[in-house]
């Protein structure tokens, strides 16, 4: 199965735009685009209540053109299996399209979580949000 993506700058930066407005209850505090790459910048617990909107946040991404997105777990504080789902389910969509994803800089709980579930080499976690973006970067 191919598939075949134009990227729509355009969208990437209304997307953009609109995380800038967003409050603190959703768990995306904004994103930035950094040498090709979408930074997903994470806040508070990623749980059942507002996985969605992660979801629909990285979906908006991968549909506008992004085909590489850095997760930015620095300010994450707690990632349920929802949330985990969320990230595989986005790490699959990258993949089934030629890009990729990274999580950056989890706090020793997530990544407990992540290590538990496998998921530290599969989301190539790294330490520090600058380790990711200089190997995931154009």
């Amino acid at each position: 199965m191919r598939f075949h993506f134009r990227p729509d700058h355009g969208k990437v930066e209304a997307m953009v735009a609109r995380l800038g407005m967003l409050g603190q209850e959703h768990p995306v505090t904004g994103v930035t685009i950094w040498r090709g790459c979408a930074v997903v910048h994470l806040h508070g617990e990623l749980d059942l209540h507002n996985a969605p909107l992660l979801h629909r946040t990285l979906i908006d991404l991968i549909d506008g053109g992004c085909r590489r997105i850095v997760v930015d777990a620095t300010a994450l504080t707690f990632c349920d299996s929802v949330g985990l789902g969320v990230l595989i389910d986005a790490f699959k969509a990258m993949h089934a399209c030629g890009g990729g994803l990274r999580l950056a800089a989890p706090d020793r709980h997530v990544r407990a979580t992540l290590r538990m579930t496998g998921l530290i080499d599969i989301l190539g976690v790294r330490d520090t949000l600058q380790e990711v973006l200089d190997e995931f970067s154009v």
